[in-house]
């Protein structure tokens, strides 16, 4: 029993070795001197919209920088039933009536799409409502384009953290950073990087190389499709982490939309991941799950076992809130905490994956969309 034991203690320690091996790069948008001009870039911010009078009202007054103005804001109002469109019109948007969904369409990447054929700027940058772009930020969004303009540039914003509840979506946010692919080892060298879905930045010229959203208007994470596409052009995926540049606070309708938020399309998001991300996510998170497991033997362990028990428990709760602050101001005891956060996590992705598997439809602002 000791040497199985051992056996076992030694495993959780491989397993939490090999998490590093997805988070050990994360990048931030860098900072801009504010002396260098950014002159030239004419700028579209396009906002997909389906009642969201609420996050309009923070977004819009959050795109002022006075350091830095954008050519126009285009909301797409997705037949929304609120006050939506009064709200953008009264922020100074520029508001596009989303027409009629077309036939295998989806909501988002119509939206989008109309939005880039209305904007007349030479760059596009897609937001998603529930966004806060910090002061500063859409002039370091500016700089991107000019320091790589051939690339796509995404940026994951950093989640702000109101109620207790919003604590449970730690694993989460973590789980779709490290599913890009792009803070491993391997930094920007390795070979499939993804785009984060809420803030998207490219040319116009490189939007129509890929036929904009054409070819993922029945992708429920588009973002996923878009980045092959865009590989399969030649055209450089970059990603950043939003802290400091872009907040975002998910879910404030309760814990309900929570589940069913993180529901829509997290297991195909998952089905979507590159390999080399899945196979180290699924290290890291075997590893946090053996540690727990490993609690259950602390009666029956030795004294030392218990020592090293007690050290990988230490060692997980170091490397969750090295994650998690990266992801959103998720609270310190979380990460000490983290067995709930990851119980919680495994109960909503296996719910998902069986109503997917019995034909069951996850609905999303009035609509099916997986």
């Amino acid at each position: 029993m000791d040497f199985i034991l051992w056996i076992f203690l030694a495993s959780n320690f491989l397993f939490w070795l090999a998490g590093w091996s997805v988070f050990l790069r994360f990048r931030e948008l860098p900072r801009v001197d504010p002396a260098v001009p950014i002159s030239g870039l004419k700028l579209s911010v396009v906002i997909p919209a389906r009642n969201e009078e609420d996050n309009l009202s923070r977004l819009l007054p959050s795109l002022c920088d006075p350091s830095f103005a954008a050519h126009e804001i285009l909301v797409v109002d997705d037949h929304s039933t609120d006050r939506t469109a009064e709200v953008a019109r009264e922020h100074g948007a520029t508001v596009i009536p989303g027409s009629a969904l077309p036939q295998g369409w989806y909501g988002k990447p119509w939206a989008c799409q109309q939005g880039a054929d209305a904007a007349t700027g030479e760059w596009l940058l897609f937001l998603d409502a529930d966004l806060i772009v910090s002061p500063g930020g859409l002039r370091r969004l500016a700089a991107l384009a000019v320091a790589e303009p051939t690339a796509v540039h995404s940026v994951g914003p950093w989640h702000r953290i109101d109620r207790a509840y919003e604590e449970l979506s730690a694993f989460f946010n973590a789980i779709m950073i490290l599913g890009m692919n792009a803070f491993t080892v391997k930094g920007s060298g390795a070979r499939e990087i993804g785009l984060f879905g809420q803030a998207m930045l490219l040319s116009k010229p490189s939007y129509e190389a890929v036929d904009g959203h054409c070819r993922v208007k029945a992708k429920v994470l588009e973002n996923f499709h878009l980045s092959r596409d865009f590989r399969e052009a030649g055209i450089a995926c970059r990603c950043y982490l939003g802290r400091g540049t872009l907040t975002m606070r998910m879910f404030p309708g309760g814990f309900g939309d929570l589940v069913a938020g993180w529901s829509k399309g997290f297991v195909s998001g998952a089905g979507n991941t590159p390999r080399g991300a899945m196979i180290g996510i699924s290290a890291w998170l075997s590893g946090l799950i053996m540690i727990t497991i490993a609690l259950a033997f602390l009666p029956v362990a030795d004294f030392h076992q218990q020592l090293f028990i007690g050290l990988l428990y230490l060692l997980g709760v170091i490397q969750c809130r090295h994650v998690f602050r990266h992801a959103g101001s998720f609270h310190y005891l979380n990460a000490v905490f983290f067995p709930i956060s990851l119980v919680f996590y495994q109960a909503v992705f296996f719910r998902a994956l069986r109503r997917k598997k019995a034909g069951g439809k996850v609905s999303w602002k009035g609509r099916d969309v997986a």
